[in-house]
C-alpha cells in the first residue's frame, strides 16, 4: 500500500521551486532598488574641462547597453581629478548611473594629446543687473517670440535638449522646473507675476513639433495649461553661440567625422527681473527648486 501524500521526489520539486521562486523575487528586488548604481566600461577623448562644475567634456566612444557615441559633460567623482588632466587626452573610466545622478570614476589617461591641441577657454560669468539682449525663439506652437515680450514679469529660464540620456542634466533640470511650476500654481500672485522658459541648444532636432511633444508627455500637464505659463522655445542655429556665450553656456560642436553638427553643453540657469536685466545666473545643478522660488519671489517683489 502507498502512504497517502505526494511522493518524495514531488515534495523535493516543490521545495526547489520554492527556493528558486525566493531567489528569483530577491534578485529582481536587488534589480529595482531605489538609486541602484549601473556600472559602465567607458572610454573616449576629453574635448574640455570645466572646472567650476568639476566636469569632462568628453567624446566617448560607443557605451554597450547605456548610449551610443556622444560628446557631453561628466561629473568627476574625484574633483581633484579635472586638475589632473588637458584637452586632447584620451581615457579609460567607469561611468555610474543612477536614477538622479551620474558620474565618472576610475579615470585613467591611456593617451596624451597632439602637439596642437586647443586649450579650453574659461566660462564668461554674466553680471547681475546685465540687461538680457531681445533674443528671438520659435515656441512649441510655431510662433516667433522674443525675450522683450516678457518685460513686467520675472522669467526663470534654463536650457535642455530632449535625446539628453544623464539623469542629472537636462531631466534633472526638468524635474526642478516641474516642481516650480507646481508651487506656483498654490501662489496666485507668485504664478501671475512669473513665467518659465525651456531653451534647448538642439534646435536642428528639437522642432516645436518635438518640444511639444516633449513638453506634454514629461510634465503630464494639459497643453491649454502648460504653455500659457511655461513654454519651450528653440533659437534659431545661427543665434546658439551668441545666446550661449551671454547665459555662460558652454556649447561645443563636432565639426567633422561621424559626429559632425553633434552639440554638448553645460547647464545654464538664470532669472531675468521685470526689467529685463539678469537678477541671478546658477552654474551646473547645484541648485534646487526652493532657490529659484524664493529669488524669484524677491525679484517680484513678493515677501
Amino acid at each position: 500500500m502507498q502512504a497517502n501524500g505526494p511522493s518524495p521526489r514531488r515534495s523535493h520539486i516543490s521545495h526547489t521551486s520554492v527556493v528558486v521562486l525566493i531567489s528569483a523575487l530577491a534578485f529582481l528586488a536587488a534589480c529595482h532598488r531605489p538609486n541602484a548604481q549601473r556600472r559602465y566600461s567607458m572610454t573616449g577623448e576629453i574635448i574640455a574641462i570645466d572646472r567650476a562644475a568639476h566636469q569632462l567634456i568628453v567624446r566617448n566612444d560607443d557605451i554597450p547597453n547605456f548610449m551610443t557615441a556622444m560628446t557631453m559633460p561628466f561629473a568627476v567623482k574625484d574633483p581633484a581629478m579635472v586638475d589632473r588632466v588637458q584637452a586632447g587626452q584620451r581615457i579609460k573610466a567607469t561611468l555610474v548611473v543612477t536614477d538622479t545622478e551620474s558620474w565618472l570614476e576610475e579615470v585613467q589617461v591611456t593617451a596624451q594629446p597632439p602637439a596642437d591641441a586647443q586649450p579650453h577657454s574659461e566660462l564668461q560669468i554674466p553680471a547681475e543687473g546685465t540687461p538680457v539682449p531681445d533674443f528671438a525663439f520659435t515656441n512649441q506652437d510655431g510662433k516667433r517670440v522674443h525675450l522683450a515680450q516678457y518685460k513686467g514679469k520675472v522669467v526663470l529660464l534654463t536650457f535642455i535638449y530632449t535625446r539628453c540620456p544623464m539623469p542629472d542634466f537636462c531631466p534633472l533640470m526638468m524635474n526642478n522646473f516641474r516642481e516650480i511650476e507646481k508651487t506656483l500654481k498654490q501662489d496666485p500672485t507668485a504664478y501671475a507675476r512669473t513665467h518659465l522658459l525651456s531653451v534647448t541648444f538642439d534646435p536642428d532636432f528639437d522642432t516645436p513639433t518635438v518640444l511639444r511633444h516633449y513638453a506634454l508627455t514629461t510634465t503630464s500637464v494639459p497643453a491649454d495649461e502648460l504653455f500659457k505659463h511655461w513654454e519651450f522655445l528653440a533659437p534659431q542655429s545661427k543665434d546658439l553661440d551668441t545666446i550661449a556665450h551671454f547665459f555662460a553656456l558652454s556649447v561645443w560642436k563636432e565639426n567633422e567625422g561621424k559626429d559632425k553638427g553633434q552639440i554638448t553643453h553645460s547647464l545654464s540657469t538664470v532669472i531675468i527681473d521685470g526689467n529685463g536685466k539678469l537678477y541671478r545666473w546658477y552654474h551646473g545643478n547645484d541648485w534646487r527648486p526652493e532657490d529659484l522660488l524664493r529669488e524669484a519671489k524677491t525679484a517680484a517683489g513678493i515677501n
